[in-house]
C-alpha cells in the first residue's frame, strides 16, 4: 500500500522536466508554477517529512545550483529547508553539499560574510567524512568571498594553501589561478594578470567541453585587462568570443552575459562611445533583473551608468544612479567608505570601476 503524500510528485516531475528544457527560465515560467514548488515545500515542512524535502530539493537541484536561477526566493527557501532536513537525518555528506551550494548562491548575490560561514561549515563537515577534495573546494570559495570583501591578503593566503595541495597537472587548478589573476589586477599588475589568464585559457583549450562556461568568464576578464592596457581591438574581440560561448551555454548564461557586457560597456565609455555603452548596460541589467536579487552585480551596473552620465555632464542622472549604488551596497552591508576610496583612486587613473 502506497504511503500518503501531501504533494503531487508526478506533477512536480513534469514541472522539473519543463524547467530543465533549454531556453526555459523565470521569464517563461508563470507564477502558479513557482507556487507548486512553494506549496509542496510548505506541506512537507508542516509534517516534517525530511526525506520528502530532500527529494523535492534534488528534483530541482539544477535550478538551485544555476548561476542565475539560484537567487530566486522559492529556491533559496527550498535549499535552506533541505539543509535542516539533512541535519535532522544526520546526513553529513548531504548537509555539506547543500551548504556548499548555499554558499555559492549567497556569494553570487553579494552576501559574502554569510557565504563564508556556509563554506566553512561545509568544509568542516567534508573533513569529518574525509572528503578532502570537497573540503578544499569549499575552502577555495572562501578566498573569492574575502576578495569581494576587500581582504586581499587573506584571499591570497587561502589560494596559496589550496594550490599547494593540488597536483600541477590537475585542470581544477584553473579555479584558484583565476582568482589569483583577479588579485593581480586589483593590485594593478596587469601583465601578470594577463599571463595567468592566458595560462588558464590554454588549459581550457585542452579541456574545452568541461570548461566552456569558465572559458567565457576568463575571456571576459582578459578583455578587461587588454582594455586597461589600451589594446582596444584585442579587448573587444575577447569580449565577443566570451559572449559567443555564453550564448551557447545554459545555467550560467544570463549572469555571464551581464558581467561581460558590463566590462565591455566600461571600456566603450572610456573610449567615448557613451550611447553604445548605455545600451550594453541596459542589456546587462535586463539579463539578470528577473533572476532574483543579484544586487552585487546590479550596483556595479548602476555605478557604470553613473560614470557615463558624469562624462555626459548629466549630473542629475549621476546623483540618481549613485543613490541606487549606495542603497544596494547598504542592503548587502558593504562598506561605502571603502567604495569611495577605491572609486577616487580608479577615477584618477582613468581605469575600470571598482568591483
Amino acid at each position: 500500500m502506497e504511503t500518503f503524500s501531501p504533494v503531487n510528485w508526478e506533477e512536480l516531475k513534469l514541472l522539473a522536466d519543463k524547467l530543465a528544457r533549454p531556453g526555459e527560465g523565470p521569464g517563461q515560467t508563470i507564477e502558479s508554477e513557482w507556487q507548486i514548488i512553494e506549496q509542496s515545500l510548505s506541506a512537507l515542512v508542516a509534517i516534517q517529512d525530511w526525506k520528502g524535502i530532500i527529494r523535492l530539493r534534488e528534483m530541482f537541484s539544477f535550478l538551485i545550483i544555476g548561476d542565475t536561477t539560484g537567487g530566486l526566493l522559492v529556491l533559496q527557501r527550498l535549499n535552506e529547508a533541505a539543509i535542516q532536513s539533512a541535519k535532522q537525518m544526520n546526513e553529513i555528506a548531504l548537509t555539506a553539499r547543500f551548504l556548499h551550494d548555499e554558499g555559492h548562491n549567497l556569494h553570487r548575490q553579494g552576501y559574502h560574510k554569510r557565504a563564508i560561514e556556509a563554506f566553512e561549515q561545509s568544509a568542516n563537515l567534508y573533513q569529518q567524512i574525509r572528503e578532502e577534495f570537497r573540503a578544499l573546494e569549499s575552502i577555495y570559495m572562501t578566498a573569492l568571498c574575502y576578495r569581494a570583501l576587500g581582504k586581499r591578503k587573506t584571499s591570497k593566503q587561502i589560494l596559496s594553501q589550496v594550490l599547494e595541495r593540488i597536483d600541477e597537472n590537475d585542470p581544477w587548478r584553473t579555479n584558484p589561478l583565476h582568482v589569483m589573476a583577479w588579485l593581480e589586477q586589483d593590485e594593478w599588475r596587469l601583465l601578470e594578470s594577463e599571463r595567468l589568464l592566458r595560462e588558464i585559457l590554454a588549459i581550457h583549450e585542452k579541456h574545452s567541453d568541461f570548461f566552456s562556461g569558465q572559458r567565457a568568464v576568463a575571456l571576459s576578464d582578459l578583455g578587461e585587462i587588454l582594455g586597461l592596457q589600451g589594446r582596444i581591438q584585442e579587448a573587444l574581440e575577447a569580449f565577443r568570443q566570451s559572449l559567443a560561448i555564453t550564448a551557447r551555454s545554459s545555467g550560467l548564461a544570463n549572469r555571464n552575459e551581464a558581467r561581460t557586457k558590463l566590462k565591455m560597456a566600461e571600456l566603450l565609455a572610456r573610449c567615448g562611445d557613451y550611447g553604445f555603452s548605455l545600451r550594453l548596460l541596459d542589456e546587462a541589467d535586463n539579463s539578470i533583473r528577473g533572476y532574483g536579487h543579484y544586487y552585487d552585480l546590479m550596483w556595479q551596473i548602476e555605478l557604470a551608468r553613473a560614470f557615463v552620465y558624469w562624462r555626459q555632464r548629466n549630473f542629475e542622472g549621476v546623483i540618481r544612479k549613485l543613490r541606487r549604488v549606495l542603497w544596494y551596497r547598504r542592503y548587502l552591508r558593504l562598506s561605502n567608505s571603502s567604495l569611495a576610496k577605491r572609486l577616487a583612486e580608479r577615477l584618477r587613473k582613468g581605469v575600470s570601476l571598482p568591483r
